[in-house]
């Protein structure tokens, strides 16, 4: 019997946390059904490593996170993949960009100039600045909890107050990264009103400050308070929300953030998620949270922590991103209604057993 196809992932991480970096438990689950092999290239590698790799290694399909943090360009890229035999490439595009405060780059878009398909976190302008600059289709694929993050609470805590996790990126007190200032006002705003109130992040300031929280200590940081409250950049974009959303999400509270387009199939305020348009009305939100009992709150947030270890996980996002390229089903629930590649003719086909 032939093994199954092997997937090579090159990430974009500068440390290796093992099973902890991006989609490696995901790839575990898949591997444990007999999906897939999986081989994982962490941290992120610079050419000549991944050079070494390609002179024994022969993958059916590889995955690629962008942005990558090295200096990767069209030139490197494409006999890499030649040395590994021509294998399908999906890359995974897994922030939003665009704008003076995060120009896209040529390090960005040189794997994207290879791949079969392009996934990002983000349709509409996001989507037609990737495929521009890639000359590639470019598919949506949300933002998904990790699986780092699915365990419950190992000693639950008394939660109490309020906390908002995000950074602020400024200069000279100019915020750089667009929506930032809208952030900025909705933390002004409960300083201001919320007795409790906790920020965690970097560049903030006041005695609500609590500086910035290591990422797998994030969740931590949510479960002490009773609300949690973020507040997305690039709220043009249809369909984006960063990789904290459902981390809050699965973190058994109620959770107050923004409005983007094209978000209706997530849970509403029946379920724990209330996402507003403006600070003001976040803030507004948060303070008529907090007269209701808290029984009641943790009620409706164990529901939607229960929806997005069912829907919106890491290894929901790689059989969204793989079905079409190897032979797994496709995720059922709100993935039906994302658009994905249709399944390859002429590809490689996988090679016997090894």
């Amino acid at each position: 019997m032939a093994d199954p196809p092997l997937v090579l992932q090159i990430s974009n991480e500068d440390r290796d946390y093992g099973e902890d970096n991006a989609f490696v438990r995901g790839f575990t689950e898949l591997a444990r059904e007999g999906v897939l092999r999986h081989v994982g290239v962490l941290p992120a590698a610079e050419p000549g490593r991944l050079a070494h790799l390609s002179s024994h290694l022969r993958p059916d399909l590889v995955l690629v996170h962008t942005p990558q943090p090295l200096p990767w360009t069209a030139h490197e890229v494409a006999p890499l993949l030649r040395n590994l035999g021509s294998p399908p490439l999906v890359v995974w595009e897994g922030d939003a960009w665009g704008g003076r405060g995060k120009p896209l780059r040529e390090r960005n878009v040189a794997w994207m100039r290879s791949a079969e398909a392009v996934f990002s976190v983000a349709h509409g302008p996001q989507a037609e600045l990737l495929r521009k600059a890639s000359g590639r289709p470019v598919h949506y694929v949300p933002n998904t909890v990790p699986l780092a993050f699915a365990a419950p609470e190992a000693q639950p805590v008394r939660p109490e107050g309020v906390a908002l996790l995000g950074a602020r990126m400024t200069y000279c007190g100019i915020e750089l990264i667009r929506d930032d200032r809208e952030r900025t006002e909705l933390v002004r705003r409960l300083a201001a009103t919320v007795p409790g109130f906790s920020v965690y992040g970097k560049r903030w300031r006041g005695p609500y400050a609590r500086g910035p929280v290591p990422y797998f200590e994030q969740q931590a940081a949510m479960r002490r308070a009773l609300v949690t409250v973020g507040w997305n950049r690039y709220r043009g974009y249809p369909g984006f929300f960063s990789d904290r959303l459902p981390i809050a999400m699965a973190s058994g509270r109620v959770h107050v953030s923004s409005r983007h387009p094209d978000l209706d199939w997530l849970p509403g305020p029946d379920d724990g998620l209330h996402l507003l348009d403006s600070p003001a009305e976040a803030a507004d939100c948060v303070r008529a949270l907090l007269t209701e009992d808290p029984r009641l709150l943790l009620d409706r947030a164990a529901r939607m922590r229960r929806w997005v270890l069912d829907h919106l996980t890491e290894t929901h996002a790689l059989r969204h991103m793989l079905a079409p390229f190897l032979p797994a089903a496709p995720p059922a629930g709100p993935w039906t209604g994302f658009a994905a590649p249709r399944p390859l003719t002429g590809a490689r086909a996988p090679e016997g057993p090894r």
